[in-house]
């Protein structure tokens, strides 16, 4: 939706209008697809590379503008957050060394972003979620200032009535809530494209749906959201998530959510994609500009179709119908959306030579397969293999397997067989698919790598410093540009070949506070608190209402100092008047604030909620 202007719909005329567009536009599409005036053909890959801008000690950098503002190539363009930048790689020709071209566009890109970003004391990372991210990045001053942006935030709130909430469970929970779009700003993907001859589009879609799970379960690279260790690809449910406005008032009733994997086979031509978002999916913007495509091809001008687009740009399937005209020449794509950007280069461009060749290579004993597979099937594997990634047990032409097994025995040597035979070199087939080849056998694919190394980390550092010394570890691997599966594993106390393991020297208050933090309601009685102060071996007692804020804190010191009942309620001796500070500051400062007042703790609030503890023995 980058490419237009948009509006909210403030009318009801407004409404009709871009409804009636919309519907133009689809009786366009229809004919163009009858009359074959959109190429038959499916010779041209392309693929969109979105980023990370971090600081040096690997921490999000608000800098993307600023980047921007030196970089003077039009393949760079903002995204979201302030922390995300895109490039938009050129379109190949599906044959002989297009993926060894691209992948050295995309370095040269990447060396122009560096060399800007180092301009601004910030890097260029590729990751599937920032492992650094902390809520305060999700704030709305870190949203792009672009009017769509905040238009399409604004829209989508106001259609769910209420803010967005996001659930996860894995080795941890993760539970919050939000009152813009910006969970979505969380993702970072490497997206790919392949050009489809529209009359072979329902058979390449539904294969497309069909190898999605195996595909991802051999590229997971999301594993930790906020310090907590969830899905093997947590951009899966994090993305439909974060812009959910389906209702909770009735679990009985089918909806849809507007990021969706799907619910059955496509059975009609590519139109019955769009067909069925207008149908699900009430319009969240207008745009303006499109001439009526009916009077542009009578001038043999082939229409952009924006109305119906933008509606398009607004809903988001993992394996997602894109039309585009480029030199007055129409065609459509399949855009494959669901892989995370990173581990490296030549990982992504391994994976993409991987998803273009099994797009390319499927058997003649698949043909017509959604006829006798239960779309579900498909569905199932997609969302294991986000939640266990290479270690997922996938269900495929009647049998279970192993995600690695079937990979190796099957869906190599069938990508192998489709780069072949559209005459791709025998150099890029057997260098791209050889990195997929080791690691899937070695099972050290980006999530692996991430969550082990995270885990050694945390034997001796707080979450936010382990984060940080990973993102550090994933940065040099990066410049030095080694595929995943030759990353050596982080240990805590274990110097490393490749980047320093030491702490940061500028701690935050995150470093070191305890997000484990015991409180207790104001109701409770201090025998009770007594308790709870000596079973615990602790000093400092967060008091909080039935809301959940914070309203007071008991110390040891203060109960040796008072006279009280056991049975008096905690609010009767608590302090009132709490001192308390933000994660994000550094600690030098916590310091000079409890010397200043005296005391021995400081409750840490993040948007007016508790979410830690520091204390001077932790200083």
């Amino acid at each position: 939706m980058g490419d237009f202007n948009v509006v909210p719909i403030r009318s009801e005329a407004d409404r009709t209008s871009f409804y009636r567009d919309m519907l133009r536009d689809l009786r366009a599409f229809d004919y163009m697809l009858k009359e074959g005036l959109v190429e038959q053909r499916s010779d041209h890959i392309g693929a969109e590379q979105e980023l990370c801008v971090v600081s040096p000690d690997g921490c999000p950098r608000s800098s993307a503008l600023a980047i921007l503002d030196q970089i003077t190539d039009d393949r760079y363009t903002n995204e979201l957050a302030l922390y995300n930048l895109e490039v938009n790689l050129s379109p190949q020709l599906l044959r002989g060394d297009c993926f060894e071209k691209t992948e050295v566009e995309l370095r040269k890109c990447l060396d122009i972003g560096r060399k800007a970003a180092r301009e601004e004391d910030a890097e260029i990372l590729l990751a599937g979620i920032l492992p650094t991210l902390n809520f305060r990045h999700l704030l709305f001053e870190n949203m792009t200032p672009e009017e769509r942006y905040k238009v399409l935030s604004q829209e989508l709130l106001k259609l769910r009535g209420s803010n967005f909430e996001i659930f996860l469970q894995g080795v941890d929970d993760f539970k919050a809530t939000l009152d813009s779009v910006l969970f979505e700003a969380c993702n970072t993907s490497f997206q790919l494209h392949l050009q489809v001859d529209p009359r072979d589009f329902q058979r390449m879609h539904n294969w497309a749906q069909l190898i999605s799970g195996p595909v991802l379960s051999a590229c997971a690279n999301s594993p930790l959201l906020f310090g907590k260790e969830l899905w093997a690809e947590n951009r899966i449910a994090l993305f439909k998530q974060s812009l959910d406005t389906r209702s909770n008032k009735n679990h009985l009733r089918v909806m849809m959510p507007r990021v969706y994997f799907g619910d059955r086979w496509l059975t009609g031509s590519a139109i019955e994609l769009w067909k069925k978002d207008v149908v699900r999916f009430p319009v969240l913007l207008q745009g303006y500009g499109d001439d009526d495509p009916f009077s542009l091809l009578k001038q043999g001008i082939m229409p952009k179709l924006k109305s119906i687009r933008l509606h398009n740009g607004t809903t988001y399937t993992w394996n997602r119908l894109c039309y585009g005209v480029a030199n007055n020449s129409a065609h459509i794509r399949i855009e494959c959306r669901y892989l995370p950007s990173g581990p490296s280069v030549q990982d992504e461009i391994a994976n993409f030579a991987f998803w273009i060749g099994l797009m390319k290579g499927m058997p003649l004993e698949m043909e017509n397969f959604w006829e006798h597979t239960d779309f579900r099937v498909a569905k199932s594997n997609f969302i294991k293999a986000a939640r266990t990634g290479i270690h997922t047990v996938l269900h495929w032409n009647g049998r279970n397997y192993a995600a690695k097994d079937l990979i190796l025995t099957h869906f190599l040597p069938m990508a192998k067989e489709g780069l072949e035979s559209v005459g791709v070199s025998s150099k890029d087939v057997q260098r791209y698919l050889s990195v997929i080849e080791r690691r899937v056998r070695t099972e050290n694919t980006g999530a692996q790598w991430q969550r082990n190394s995270f885990r050694h980390l945390r034997k001796g550092h707080k979450p936010s410093v382990a984060a940080r010394l990973l993102v550090q570890q994933m940065l040099e691997y990066q410049k030095e540009d080694l595929p995943v599966h030759e990353w050596e594993m982080m240990e805590f106390g274990k110097s490393h070949p490749m980047g320093a393991t030491a702490p940061p020297k500028d701690k935050l208050v995150e470093d070191l506070m305890h997000r484990d933090v015991i409180s207790v309601r104001d109701n409770v009685c201090l025998e009770v608190v007594e308790k709870i102060l000596e079973w615990r071996q602790i000093n400092h007692l967060p008091i909080e209402n039935e809301q959940g804020e914070l309203v007071g804190m008991v110390s040891a010191n203060l109960l040796a100092k008072v006279d009280y009942r056991p049975e008096d309620l905690v609010r009767s001796v608590m302090i009132r008047e709490v001192i308390t500070v933000e994660p994000g500051i550094k600690v030098e400062e916590a310091k000079q604030v409890l010397d200043r007042h005296q005391i021995g703790s400081l409750p840490v609030l993040e948007n007016g909620v508790l979410v830690g503890l520091l204390t001077r023995s932790d200083l």
